[in-house]
């Protein structure tokens, strides 16, 4: 805009100015990517996320950035913890070398305490690089309160939606043989019936299930002779990330909390010990390997037929459902949410490290991938769509997430906000070491949960 000299009226300059302002804001079809990123024109950014379904996904989009903005990205993927670790040591040592990495709410906390990650409104504010159509109010509030927010400052936009979840082979299920035979020896009628969508009120009833369908090779399932174990679940208390959510999502389930709103431990709770006892009873309807079991291992165990019940994520069962990746499951994956009062609001966010030498080519990427053009394109290649117009699709009335996904935004009242302390970058692996130590039998759950009380408070209550 033409500078204004000092002798133009001060109310001349006004009206300019609030005739610009609102034509950039009520235009939508004024702004384009490719206008927006030419200042950024042959700049390299690096993004880190995690090698599951939605970074997968996204790979496919990306190509489609670069020649719209001639901007190059360059992509690290690897396993959730490598890639936490990496991008948090690069903001510490100020290394600069991400751009944009995938957030999740147990480091978001100290990514904004420290000042590591870049606030995101000023993006949004700038009428330059802000695409119209890019609303928040679109998407899921739980992915942006629990892994884009801290202390009421917006460090992330969404990337995708992933509450946890439990699935089955409901081809096995439906066999009423194998029903009659259930309700025989447990005297209820199974809620595992065949159906592609059930509901499950009761944790007892996964566990007597996952015994009832534990089988040996040469012994029958749904008819068949089996010529190789099928378990009927797996418990995951490797040293590893998963055993986190694991025991969060059934202590969730029957009622408990990790940590209340006062920041006050809660593993002396009677409730904290029947979730730890609850997953160290699954351990003999699992896999001989679950004290090296990750949900890499129960990925590739279910997709190979080798269980018959499993905790379920979307970024998951988005490759287990596709035939080339698991012929053997393919269609026959059952969903239900978990038994009890909550499921934990869960998912992860792109946010843009302070030190990051191409922060506005970065928020253009994240922003063009959170578009609804895109989303309602990739959703369905698996990059779990946070978005609820694109989840409100009739198209996707049989996708198992998304139906689920749907019953979790209609009922707030379902969804656990998990606080995103600062302190979680310390706490989690404190409690990998207690849980994996009594899921190898070196303690009993009394020793692990009193551990984890006293560290937590030491911590959070000095």
């Amino acid at each position: 805009m033409r500078a204004t000299s000092h002798s133009t009226p001060a109310i001349l300059v006004a009206a300019l100015a609030g005739s610009f302002y609102a034509l950039a804001a009520g235009s939508a079809w004024a702004w384009n990517l490719e206008e927006a990123s030419a200042p950024y024109k042959g700049q390299t950014i690096t993004i880190a996320c995690e090698a599951y379904a939605p970074c997968n996904a996204f790979k496919k989009f990306i190509p489609e950035f670069e020649q719209r903005t001639g901007i190059k990205v360059t992509i690290e993927a690897g396993d959730l913890g490598q890639i936490q670790q990496q991008t948090l040591t690069d903001a510490l040592t100020g290394t600069q070398v991400y751009d944009l990495v995938q957030m999740t709410n147990l480091v978001i906390g100290a990514w904004g305490e420290h000042g590591f990650a870049e606030p995101m409104q000023p993006f949004l504010d700038n009428a330059a690089l802000h695409d119209p159509g890019y609303k928040l109010e679109d998407m899921s509030q739980g992915v942006i309160a629990s892994t884009g927010t801290y202390k009421g400052v917006l460090y992330g936009i969404p990337y995708m939606l992933n509450s946890p979840f439990g699935i089955y082979r409901k081809d096995l299920a439906a066999d009423p043989a194998e029903q009659a035979a259930f309700k025989a020896k447990y005297g209820y009628d199974t809620p595992f019936n065949g159906d592609k969508w059930i509901e499950v009120d009761d944790w007892q009833k996964w566990r007597d299930v996952a015994e009832f369908y534990n089988r040996k090779p040469g012994e029958k399932v749904a008819g068949q002779t089996l010529d190789h174990e099928l378990w009927g679940t797996a418990a995951a208390f490797k040293r590893h990330i998963t055993l986190f959510y694991d025991y969060e999502r059934v202590l969730l389930g029957m009622g408990g909390v990790m940590v209340d709103e006062n920041r006050v431990p809660q593993f002396d709770k009677p409730v904290a010990k029947q979730a730890l006892e609850y997953l160290l009873d699954w351990r003999q309807f699992s896999p001989p390997s679950y004290k090296e079991y990750t949900w890499d291992e129960g990925y590739a165990d279910f997709c190979t037929g080798k269980l018959f019940s499993n905790t379920g994520w979307a970024d998951s069962t988005a490759m287990e459902e596709k035939p080339e990746e698991c012929p053997v499951v393919s269609g026959k994956i059952g969903y239900f949410l978990h038994p009890g009062p909550h499921t934990v609001a869960d998912g992860a966010s792109w946010v843009i490290p302070s030190k990051s030498q191409h922060k506005e080519a970065a928020f253009l990427l994240a922003q063009f991938l959170g578009t609804y053009d895109v989303q309602s394109r990739c959703h369905p290649l698996g990059c779990l769509s946070f978005r609820k117009d694109v989840l409100a699709n009739p198209e996707l009335d049989d996708d198992g997430a998304t139906v689920l996904f749907r019953k979790l935004l209609s009922d707030p009242n379902l969804v656990y906000p998990r606080p995103a302390l600062p302190e979680w970058v310390e706490l989690q692996p404190l409690l990998l070491d207690e849980l994996s130590a009594a899921g190898a039998d070196q303690q009993d759950a009394d020793t692990a949960l009193a551990k984890l009380q006293a560290a937590f408070t030491e911590i959070l209550q000095p």
